[in-house]
């Protein structure tokens, strides 16, 4: 097979269509690729609800949405993306996602050469496979897939994903900022949901959480997706708490971050976009362990996860309910440890 430099291709796609989390770890994936090859077209495939996170970031030049869920669902759906991305020239795909879909669509864009894991459904369909390693993180594994280019020079595969918001949404912010008088505070995010039950810390330890914070005087904002409005509101328990669950698209919502002096998130989404904008977090890990790949990277960031459990970990994604029916991984985090993490990176 022809060896390949990654200069020789001008079109260059990457295809995430996993979590909203995964997404945000594939930017920098993007982000290292812009700078191996600056004068590159860098194409980003993503579902809806991700194309907003990846049109923030200034690596990608083009973000092509795929419905596959809804208008773009099935076979045909795929077909449809896959003729489109033909169209656009794209001369090269790499596929960090490990979905027989992602594959598929791969194959039948008709690329030069393509790109994924040997882990991949049907892998043999990639023009390179690269060995899926488990224990390192998502950053680096997605990393690992410029390994089949050659003479690469040296490059950080951790470096910070650069971003460019509309002047609405920074306007937005600041007038968000200034209705709830948050200017010239400390300010502390809550993100309590995960659409796996068994990955949020109880709802009650973050209500005590944000009862002592509101104590401190730290100003406490509740973020989330339309879902877990309600679950904020339960936590903040009053009707003046600041709860954006729902309230913000993905670009407002890294805005809102990065106006913040910590995030205190579970295993979820929200700790990838703090990173994205270099904002702590104290991440809290139940059913999964940061040794899958997704804890943040961050110097200042702090996770808390009880691995001397023997259960400990019991699922890849987690679920909805704990096989023991007991969520200890969860509930021996108690409040007060967290309280006193919180202490080491704002006090």
């Amino acid at each position: 097979m022809k060896e390949y430099k990654i200069t020789d291709f001008n079109k260059i796609a990457i295809i995430q269509t996993a979590f909203l989390g995964d997404v945000a770890l594939a930017l920098y994936l993007a982000q290292t690729i812009k700078y191996l090859h600056l004068s590159s077209h860098l194409y980003f495939v993503t579902t809806p609800l991700a194309s907003p996170l990846a049109s923030v970031a200034k690596a990608i030049d083009t973000v092509v949405t795929y419905d596959k869920r809804g208008l773009q669902s099935g076979f045909k759906g795929i077909k449809r993306i896959a003729n489109y991305l033909n169209e656009l020239g794209i001369e090269c795909i790499l596929a960090p996602h490990r979905s027989l879909r992602t594959t598929l669509l791969t194959f039948l864009s008709k690329p030069n050469f393509s790109v994924g894991f040997d882990k991949n459904a049907f892998s043999f369909i990639f023009s390179k496979r690269i060995k899926y390693i488990k224990n390192i993180h998502e950053i680096s594994r997605n990393a690992l897939l410029l390994n089949a280019f050659n003479d690469l020079p040296a490059f950080d595969d951790k470096n910070k994903v650069e971003l460019d918001f509309a002047i609405e949404d920074e306007i937005f912010i600041d007038n968000l900022l200034n209705k709830y008088n948050l200017i010239n505070r400390k300010i502390i995010a809550l993100a309590p949901g995960s659409i796996w039950l068994t990955k949020r810390w109880p709802s009650n330890y973050y209500s005590d959480l944000y009862k002592q914070l509101i104590k401190k005087d730290i100003a406490v904002i509740l973020i989330g997706s339309n879902q877990d409005y309600q679950l904020c509101n339960e936590i903040a328990g009053e009707s003046n708490a600041i709860n954006l669950a729902g309230l913000l698209t993905l670009p407002q919502t890294l805005l809102i971050l990065s106006n913040c002096d910590l995030v205190v998130t579970n295993d979820s989404a929200p700790t990838h976009f703090a990173g994205l904008v270099s904002t702590p977090t104290i991440t809290i890990f139940g059913p999964t362990s940061p040794s899958f790949g997704f804890s943040p990277i961050g110097p200042k960031d702090i996770i808390l996860v009880n691995d001397s459990l023997k259960c400990h970990p019991c699922h890849i994604h987690g679920s909805n309910k704990c096989p023991l029916n007991t969520h200890e991984c969860m509930k021996s985090i108690t409040t007060e440890m967290v309280l006193n993490k919180i202490n080491e990176v704002i006090f």
